[in-house]
């Protein structure tokens, strides 16, 4: 039998079984929903929070279909929670991340929150990704590997990833730049190269940055909510010898967001 990191070298993914805490997860998902909830209290719906898959799956439903702007904005703000962060930063997928080579640990991206269901797609919007290699939204490290983690148990009915395995080894792929990805050239690949990914709660994915992968797009009723992050290797030989370089740049907006916001009385009430 291989061992994880021979069967990771090979292949090109890892999932590593039940080493994240159901607590820790539940918790992240409780307060999913109560950002949720914060929401959904502003147009008059009154509730109480939960990490009921099912429940917070209506709240998110129910704030769709009512306010789809404040929907986007408080998924987008899903990825900053701390308990997000302390999953990622969870001993369990740091000791395997070390023991699948990455030496120097780094972070050049924020963890990001991958939803889909087939009651809440946004019009011209996220649908899941087609077929691509993680590695061009970063350019650093040749060794770099992204995570993948549910908040339920993902099978090959709930949108699961889906990725080809050995496809690391092929190099960088041809492809064209989308909107969200660098998409790979389908004369590349074949429908039946894809394998989906049955990762439960509790379990991680570990894949190389250089797997061909795409979101699956079979899906029943059932929402799928997912984590994800990246970490570099900052002792990678090219990484070092390119001088650290990085596809990704923050950029700060200068202009208020807001015209006249805040004002001295609003201040005075959260000071005083």
């Amino acid at each position: 039998m291989l061992s994880a990191n021979a069967f990771y070298k090979k292949n090109g993914y890892y999932i590593q079984k039940n080493i994240l805490p159901y607590d820790l997860l539940l918790k992240t998902l409780h307060e999913f929903d109560v950002l949720l909830i914060q929401q959904l209290n502003l147009i008059g719906y009154n509730a109480t929070a939960s990490s009921d898959i099912e429940v917070v799956h209506e709240h998110m439903r129910l704030l769709h279909q009512k306010n789809n702007l404040a929907y986007l904005q408080t998924l987008r703000i899903w990825a900053k929670l701390f308990s997000l962060q302390a999953i990622i930063m969870h001993e369990a997928i740091v000791d395997t991340i070390k023991t699948l080579g990455i030496d120097l640990q780094l972070f050049q991206t924020a963890p990001v929150v991958h939803v889909m269901a087939n009651d809440l797609k946004i019009t011209g919007g996220y649908h899941g990704v087609g077929v691509h290699q993680d590695w061009t939204a970063l350019q650093s490290g040749l060794d770099t590997i992204t995570i993948w983690f549910p908040f339920m148990d993902v099978d090959k009915h709930n949108f699961p990833v889906e990725l080809v395995p050995g496809s690391h080894l092929h190099g960088l792929y041809r492809g064209k730049a989308q909107q969200n990805i660098y998409e790979i050239d389908a004369s590349l690949y074949q429908e039946n190269d894809f394998i989906p990914m049955e990762v439960n709660r509790g379990d991680v994915l570990f894949m190389s940055n250089f797997t061909l992968h795409r979101t699956g797009l079979h899906g029943d009723k059932r929402v799928r909510i997912a984590g994800s992050a990246r970490y570099e290797n900052a002792s990678e030989t090219t990484f070092i010898e390119r001088l650290y370089p990085s596809a990704q740049k923050r950029v700060i907006e200068r202009e208020l967001l807001q015209p006249h916001f805040p004002e001295k009385s609003q201040l005075e009430k959260i000071y005083k």
